[in-house]
């Protein structure tokens, strides 16, 4: 997503990336989004593991939000896997903290400490395809960033554009 907020603007400038942020769905209706980012639509400073749907609060402020939406095939065994890994984080909600500090730091220095329970978007959703073993992307998943998913072998490409259009059918 290129969600168009001010961090988003300044990653973005940094790393010349289309879309900045990366959010994980379990079917096509997008009511429940998994990620890390903002927890208050105001303050990206209050930021952790967040669910969200493409009509929520943030939606609605950030309405000029682009995305590219990509559909990976998973068996039935991954996608309960997948479930697990997403209750257990749901479950620890509390202990898990947006990596503001680490933020750039993993696009400048390939050799940064990763700081247990901090996670940012990228790397979670990364955590989350490899501990359900539905792709490991061959390096650690704190240097897994946005333009590294649509590299994975089979995935399929199946929207692009402005979110809301998508959640106007929805």
């Amino acid at each position: 997503m290129n969600t168009k907020t001010l961090l988003s603007r300044a990653i973005r400038l940094i790393t010349h990336y289309k879309y900045t942020h990366v959010v994980l769905s379990l079917d096509d209706s997008y009511t429940k989004l998994y990620s890390f980012g903002r927890k208050h639509v105001y303050n990206f400073l209050k930021a952790g593991l967040v669910t969200y749907g493409i009509k929520s609060e943030f939606f609605q402020k950030f309405k000029d939000t682009e995305c590219i939406i990509y559909e990976i095939k998973v068996t039935t065994p991954q996608y309960f896997k997948i479930k697990k890994v997403l209750r257990n984080f749901e479950k620890n909600m509390n202990i898990y903290r947006y990596d503001i500090k680490g933020l750039l730091v993993r696009y400048f220095y390939t050799n940064a400490r990763a700081r247990e329970n901090y996670y940012v978007c990228s790397q979670f959703v990364a955590t989350v395809l490899e501990l359900s073993g539905v792709h490991n992307f061959g390096k650690p998943v704190k240097l897994v960033k946005p333009h590294d998913f649509n590299k994975i072998p089979n995935i399929k490409k199946i929207y692009e554009g402005k979110l809301l259009k998508i959640g106007k059918n929805k």
